[in-house]
This record gives structure tokens, C-alpha cells and sequence, in this order.
């Protein structure tokens, strides 16, 4: 038999609630990354991320649970989840306060060693 992706997803439960309504409904269906998000909590992280498959005569079935459950449409941004797991991800905002506070660590060990000198010793 032959599978197709119909769902990915960073989200561990937007997967959980396809697999409960596709478990619901009698479709066959098998994932990925689950594993690895269960054991690190990193299965969206990938390139693929989480993903659903169904075999590919219950494609169209599978389509209408999906559009059903409300997880292809975002009314906040009128983006797909799908969309946004890929598309909103972002580096850390940590830059400056890293070099701050490298900086002030450099400053506090260059006193201590001149205060460390200076003593006398």
C-alpha cells in the first residue's frame, strides 16, 4: 500500500488530535517524529518535523477530518499551522545581553586579577 503526507506539524497535539479523529473515523494512517518528540521533545525541529501519513485511497476522506477539526485554518493570521510551523520560527533574542554580561565577567576577573597582584604576595 501506498501512504501520502496529508498533515505536518512542530505541534505534538495537533498530531494527537489527528490521530484521535482519524482513529475515530477508521482511517489508516501511520506517523513520523513522533518518537523523537516523545524522547527529547524536539520532533518538530527537523526539517519535516511531524508528519501524518494516509494510505492513498483515504486521502480525500482523511482532507475532510483534517478541514473539519478547524487545524488547517488559523483565524488569527489566516495562515495554515502547517504555514506557521515552518514559516514563524525565529532566532533567540539574546545577542546584546550576552556581550554585556561577557563583559562584565571580563571586567570582574580583571579586577580580581589586579587586586591579586597588587597585594603583594
Amino acid at each position: 500500500m501506498s501512504y501520502i503526507v496529508v498533515f505536518r506539524t512542530s505541534s505534538r497535539h495537533e498530531l494527537s488530535i489527528l490521530k484521535n479523529l482519524f482513529d475515530e473515523e477508521g482511517v489508516t494512517y501511520r506517523t513520523y517524529g513522533e518518537a523523537i518528540d516523545s524522547a527529547a521533545n524536539i520532533g518538530g525541529l527537523g526539517n519535516d518535523g511531524m508528519r501524518i501519513e494516509v494510505e492513498e485511497d483515504e486521502r480525500t476522506k482523511a482532507t475532510e477530518i483534517i478541514k473539519r477539526s478547524g487545524l488547517l485554518d488559523n483565524p488569527y493570521t489566516g495562515k495554515t499551522f502547517q504555514q506557521m510551523s515552518h514559516s514563524e520560527r525565529r532566532k533567540p533574542q539574546v545577542g546584546k545581553w550576552v556581550f554585556v554580561l561577557l563583559a562584565a565577567l571580563v571586567v570582574l576577573v580583571a579586577i580580581i586579577f589586579f587586586i591579586w597582584f597588587m597585594s603583594g604576595n
